[in-house]
C-alpha cells in the first residue's frame, strides 16, 4: 500500500526534464487502479502553491484519486511559465508534451493508475498547454479542464501569445481541425471516440479574456465532430443547456452544459466578478477565489460523468440553481 501524502520525482524525456510532486490520497484503495489526474500550474507557482490554490488534495482525499503535479523550471522559463506559445513546445514527442506524458508513465510504473480514467487540468498558461497536450497525447488522457487557458495552439510567438491572451486566438474551428490531426498518432494507438472538456473563466479575468472560453469550447467542438466523422458517427450533434445560479460562497454563475444525447461532452463556467483566480479556493489569495463555486469539486465531477454516467462523486458543489433553458 503506498503511504499517502506528498512525494516527488523528476520524469526525463526528449524535450528535457522537470520535476513533480505526487499526492497519494488517504482513500488510496491498494486492490484497485486509481483515477489519475495532472494539474498543471500557472506561471510563477509550483506543485504545493497548485494544490493550496485549488484544494484538488482534499477532493482527492474524498474520492480516492491521484493527482500529479509537474512543475516548470526557471531555466525553461523565467517566469515559469509552460511555454504553450512555442512551436517547439506544441506537437508529440517534444519539446514540453514529451515531458508531460512522461510523468504520467512514471507515476503509473509506481503505482496502480486506471488506463481509462487519467484526466488532465489546467489553469493560465498551464491550461494553454494543457489544450495542447490533450490533442498530441488522446491516447493518454480521457478528459480536460481548461481553467483561464486558451484553444489548442492559440499562438506560435511570444507577440502572438499576449495577443490571444486579450482578444483570442485563430478561428477556433480552423484550430479544431487541427487539433484533430495532431490526435491521429494518439488515436492509432488507442481510440479516443471523443474528449470532453470542461471550461471555467471568471468574466472579471484581466489576464486572459473571457472570450477564449468561447473558443475552447468552439474548438473542441468541432475537434469532436471530427472524431465522431473519423469513427463513422454522421449523426453527431450536441444539445446545449444554460444554467444560472449563485454558489454557496456568493458570486453567480452561467453553466452551459453541451450534451451529446444524454451523455456530457462539453462545460462552460462563466463566473461573475471572478477575475484571474481558481474559483472556490479553500484560501483566499491573489489567484485564489474562495466566493466562487468550487471548480476543483465540479472538474471531477464532470470527469465522472463524461467517463461513465453512473459515477458518484462525493465532491460536487451545492451551488444554488435559479433557472435553465435548452438549446439546439
Amino acid at each position: 500500500m503506498p503511504e499517502a501524502g506528498w512525494s516527488t520525482g523528476t520524469a526525463r524525456a526528449a524535450g528535457g526534464s522537470r520535476n513533480f510532486g505526487l499526492w497519494v490520497p488517504t482513500t488510496m484503495q491498494s486492490d484497485r487502479a486509481s483515477p489519475l489526474l495532472m494539474v498543471l500550474h500557472g506561471c510563477g507557482h509550483g506543485a504545493k502553491d497548485m494544490a493550496e490554490i485549488s484544494g484538488m488534495n482534499q477532493v482527492a482525499d474524498l474520492n480516492g484519486f491521484l493527482v500529479v503535479y509537474p512543475e516548470q523550471s526557471r531555466l525553461a522559463n523565467l517566469l515559469k511559465c509552460w511555454n504553450w506559445f512555442d512551436p517547439l513546445h506544441q506537437t508529440r514527442g517534444a519539446g514540453e508534451p514529451s515531458i508531460l506524458a512522461e510523468v504520467v508513465d512514471q507515476v503509473r510504473g509506481a503505482h496502480p493508475v486506471d488506463p481509462d480514467r487519467i484526466f488532465l487540468v489546467g489553469v493560465s498558461a498551464g491550461a494553454a498547454m494543457a489544450s495542447i497536450l490533450a490533442a498530441t497525447y488522446p491516447d493518454i488522457f480521457a478528459a480536460l479542464a481548461i481553467f483561464a487557458g486558451a484553444e489548442f495552439k492559440a499562438a506560435a510567438s511570444v507577440p502572438e501569445g499576449f495577443a490571444a491572451m486579450k482578444r483570442g486566438g485563430p478561428d477556433p474551428v480552423q484550430q479544431g481541425q487541427l487539433a484533430f490531426e495532431a490526435m491521429r498518432s494518439g488515436i492509432a494507438k488507442k481510440q479516443r471516440r471523443r474528449m470532453p472538456v470542461i471550461v471555467f473563466h471568471g468574466t472579471a479575468d484581466t489576464y486572459v479574456d473571457p472570450v477564449n472560453a468561447d473558443q475552447v469550447i468552439a474548438q473542441w467542438t468541432k475537434t469532436n465532430a471530427c472524431l465522431a466523422a473519423e469513427y463513422g458517427d454522421s449523426s453527431f450533434a450536441v444539445t446545449k443547456t444554460v444554467v444560472a445560479g449563485v454558489a454557496v460562497g456568493g458570486r453567480a454563475f452561467e453553466k452551459q452544459v453541451y450534451m451529446e444525447g444524454t451523455q456530457p461532452l462539453l462545460e462552460k463556467w462563466l463566473v461573475d466578478g471572478l477575475g484571474h483566480a481558481w474559483s472556490g479556493s479553500p484560501k483566499q489569495s491573489k489567484y485564489a477565489d474562495t466566493n466562487g463555486p468550487n471548480a476543483s469539486a465540479e472538474i471531477w465531477r464532470f470527469f465522472c460523468e463524461s467517463a461513465s454516467p453512473s459515477s458518484s462523486p462525493q465532491s460536487a458543489d451545492s451551488s444554488l440553481q435559479k433557472s435553465s433553458r435548452t438549446t439546439k
